[in-house]
């Protein structure tokens, strides 16, 4: 029987080693010198539980619920469909503690035939934004603009900016050693004009990655962004079926 048990254990251990997921593709030259900031302590079916990204605390986490409203008149959708985050960060280096108040919108219009085929009647694109306050460089404002689909990533919209500093958010769509894109986002880059200065895989436990010559000030503003789309959770499809 203890046989049986432990053969049947290790298969487990083997199957979930199979099934891990490897790290998302982060561009070459950055990676080389980047610094990794270790994820502990984010749990997947913990949503509102505290965790860290190196030294930055991830804590008084509230996801809201997802809300949603609208109509379906004759096949025809017409639906919303909000949800809003707040947490703090502190930084356990210098004593540094930012609140951080985010949000994120889907509005779908779409016609659905008897024969179950849906028609898009217009870009069903969704936004998420999340703002902090500095005391260094004032108030930043993270923002994208997701089209919801690899087919149409380049109409992605993303950035990270006070008004004067501006870092472009992009997605990432590729596993590492992996040829074939995901459908969905796996992370994010941070980009300094075409540097890539941050990244954040989302999926999985998340990893992030820093350039180590920045200044503390700008490694806050990056780790809030970071811990925003980790904490971001893509609003699905809806239906008033």
């Amino acid at each position: 029987m203890k046989k049986h048990l432990l053969s049947a254990a290790l298969a487990g251990v083997l199957l979930l080693s199979a099934c891990s997921v490897p790290h998302m593709a982060v561009e070459s030259n950055f990676k080389s010198q980047a610094q990794e900031l270790p994820i502990e302590g984010r749990k997947v079916l913990k949503p509102n539980g505290d965790f860290r990204i190196g030294n930055y605390t991830v804590a008084n986490v509230h996801r809201g619920w997802k809300r949603g409203s609208g109509f379906n008149i004759l096949g025809y959708d017409n639906v919303k469909s909000a949800q809003k985050y707040e947490f703090s960060l502190q930084d356990s280096q210098n004593g540094e503690e930012w609140y951080v108040f985010g949000a994120s919108n889907l509005h779908e219009k779409n016609l659905k035939s008897n024969n179950g085929l849906t028609i898009q009647l217009a870009a069903n694109k969704e936004y998420y934004a999340s703002y902090f306050t500095s005391p260094e460089s004032g108030q930043w404002q993270l923002l994208t603009v997701d089209p919801r689909h690899y087919l149409a990533r380049n109409k992605f919209e993303g950035e990270v900016t006070n008004g004067l500093q501006r870092y472009k958010v992009a997605p990432v769509y590729k596993f590492e050693g992996q040829k074939i894109p995901t459908g969905d986002i796996v992370g994010y880059e941070f980009k300094d004009g075409e540097e890539v200065i941050g990244a954040v895989q989302v999926v999985n436990n998340g990893k992030v990655w820093m350039r180590p010559d920045l200044t503390s000030d700008t490694r806050m503003v990056l780790a809030s962004a970071a811990a925003s789309l980790l904490l971001y959770d893509k609003l699905k499809d809806t239906s008033l079926d």
